[in-house]
């Protein structure tokens, strides 16, 4: 395999992968021990290959740089292989699964090579974080014995493109599809071709600058998709008109920054199969009447920035109503939310965060949140909450994030919060506490970073030779007394 990159760390590659003619790796008689070699490439990359125990050809080339994020690819050091993807790839007519992924690689002139589309074995493709340029190969195809197709690029947006995607119901067995920000503004059709491919499990078009989902499918084949990743494009339609509310089998649905706007319809109480619903950043939903209550496999909901109206009583009520409540994350922060706290929240015991800020919520933090005994984080800042801390808050030992600032909380802060062993992050700012922040307030805070009580009437009364059990990064104690 020859990578034209102007750096000998190809090279050993090379010697390495003889493809179908000459073994990469001796047969299972000669070597029984293991049918791997790894090594190293450059300075971020380790490499893996898996030869056949009977024949010695390449089965697998692994070559995903483990070492880099999107970020690192694009503005980091870990740039992992460099330089064009060769034709001599070619040679290895066994390849069954080829990964070069989070490589910054290219094709000629930039491109993604068409020639790929004659490893016709290949059951695993990913490209994805590679930054190609120009039109996604057609070619791609002939691949019809592929199970796994990633070309997927978040920081690539813009750079590929493709005008029909029809060559993709060419590959009967695909269970996975990843193409997530590559340019399909100009396709319409595109939830027909998907759906015929009934082995997709897995679905990803995030990002890809689609106009429309408002399509009538007169039958829906996609029985076995789990995983649908349509956020971050352009809808700009009701979103009860979505042709996916049809999609029973889901697992995954992410719909976030799709421009949608109205509420979910009837229909979303029949996807019982949901674990994870994002529906934020859809600036338009109006008031929030949508029900999740049979919805008992739901794990995460996030309808965050939605600027969506109601009560929280109503909206806590329409939340999962099982026996066995399996709801671990609710985000609803950045909405136009009302009312008080109710005691109900208490149910929502598998609750691990939960994120209510920037609403309006009045009244104060109920008793029952106490009895959150998993919650990790929580988030109820800039709101108009009252009253006391209340001390049953000390009962979340696995708390990590306490966020309360930006309200009219007063009294005195009570001594329970020092029971929090976890937390790692503590703001109280903006309200009307008063009264002394004591020792005893910081007896079992040694995972504590950031500690932010500016704003209130505090003091902060601890010994001369008291030694914290924390190292604090950060901390605003802007008109607290220190005595």
């Amino acid at each position: 395999m020859h990578f034209s990159s102007g750096q000998p760390v190809a090279r050993s590659a090379q010697a390495a992968y003889r493809g179908s003619g000459t073994p990469c790796c001796p047969s299972s008689a000669a070597s029984p021990a293991t049918p791997w070699a790894s090594f190293t490439l450059g300075t971020t990359k380790t490499a893996g290959v898996k030869c056949s125990n009977r024949t010695g050809h390449v089965l697998r080339l692994h070559l995903r740089n483990v070492h880099a994020d999107y970020l690192d690819e694009f503005y980091g050091d870990n740039i992992g292989l460099v330089g064009e993807i060769s034709n001599s790839l070619l040679s290895m007519d066994r390849l069954v699964h080829l990964d070069l992924s989070m490589n910054s690689l290219e094709g000629p002139s930039g491109h993604m090579p068409e020639f790929l589309g004659s490893l016709t074995r290949l059951r695993y493709l990913n490209l994805s974080g590679i930054p190609f340029c120009g039109r996604v190969p057609p070619q791609l195809g002939n691949l019809s014995n592929l199970q796994h197709l990633d070309l997927s690029c978040q920081f690539c947006t813009g750079r590929m493109y493709s005008r029909d995607i029809s060559w993709v119901a060419r590959i009967p067995n695909l269970q996975s599809l990843g193409m997530n920000w590559l340019n399909l503004s100009t396709i319409v059709d595109w939830p027909y071709v998907v759906n015929m491919i009934p082995s997709l499990k897995t679905l990803g078009l995030g990002g890809c600058s689609l106009q429309t989902a408002n399509h009538s499918l007169p039958h829906i084949n996609l029985t076995k998709l789990e995983r649908l990743d349509l956020s971050d494009n352009i809808f700009a339609h009701p979103m009860a008109r979505g042709w996916f509310w049809n999609l029973t089998s889901l697992q995954h649905l992410y719909l976030a920054d799709t421009e949608l706007y109205g509420q979910a319809p009837d229909a979303l109480a029949h996807m019982t199969s949901l674990q994870v619903l994002d529906l934020s950043y859809n600036r338009n939903m109006g008031i929030m009447t949508t029900c999740f209550r049979n919805l008992c496999n739901l794990r995460s909901l996030d309808l965050s920035s939605c600027q969506s109206d109601g009560n929280i009583k109503d909206i806590i009520a329409r939340m999962p109503q099982c026996p066995l409540n399996k709801l671990q994350e609710l985000h609803l922060g950045s909405n136009n939310i009302t009312g008080i706290m109710p005691d109900l929240i208490a149910h929502l015991t598998s609750l691990v965060v939960l994120d209510i800020s920037v609403n309006n919520l009045n009244g104060g933090i109920p008793h029952g949140v106490g009895l959150l005994s998993s919650l990790r984080e929580l988030d109820l800042s800039s709101n108009n909450l009252s009253g006391p801390v209340p001390s049953e808050i000390g009962m979340l030992r696995n708390l990590t994030i306490l966020d309360l600032e930006d309200n009219n909380l007063s009294g005195h802060v009570p001594s329970e919060i020092g029971m929090l062993c976890n937390l790692i992050m503590m703001d109280l700012g903006g309200n009307n506490l008063n009264g002394d922040f004591t020792e005893e307030h910081f007896t079992s805070l040694m995972r504590l970073k950031e500690l932010d009580l500016t704003g209130n009437s505090l003091r902060i009364a601890v010994g001369p030779d008291w030694i914290p059990p924390f190292s604090l990064e950060y901390t605003h104690l802007g008109s607290c007394l220190l005595g």
